[in-house]
């Protein structure tokens, strides 16, 4: 066997353990996206049950300035409505109908508004 045979055979076989390594780490990947994806909507369907808790006490813990991230710790993720480059609505509900409106300006709490709370 000649040097240039000697040197095709070991790209091939370089090859091959890079196929492999790509089959491997792809389907990896996919395994670890579709985990992913469902123990997100676990996740987002848990929040939903919790929908349902929050009255006006929480409502009250709303104040301006506030993050989504803080409102979101007192009402859960909530549905966004509209965004604009500066603005960004949110709408919290609960089963029986009320809910909490919250504008947020520059990705802080600007109003909030309510509707048959308790």
């Amino acid at each position: 066997m000649n040097s240039q045979q000697l040197v095709n055979r070991r790209v091939r076989s370089l090859m091959r353990i890079a196929l492999s390594l790509g089959l491997m780490l792809g389907s990896g990947l996919g395994y670890g996206f579709l985990q992913t994806a469902f123990n997100s909507q676990q996740h987002e369907q848990s929040a939903q049950s919790e929908l349902g808790r929050f009255g006006r006490a929480e409502y009250e813990q709303l104040k301006p300035g506030m993050t989504l991230t803080e409102v979101r710790s007192i009402l859960y993720r909530g549905v966004e409505v509209s965004r604009s480059a500066t603005t960004a609505k949110f709408v919290w509900e609960n089963r029986d109908g009320s809910k909490i409106t919250a504008t947020f300006v520059n990705d802080k709490l600007n109003s909030k508004e309510q509707s048959g709370l308790k």
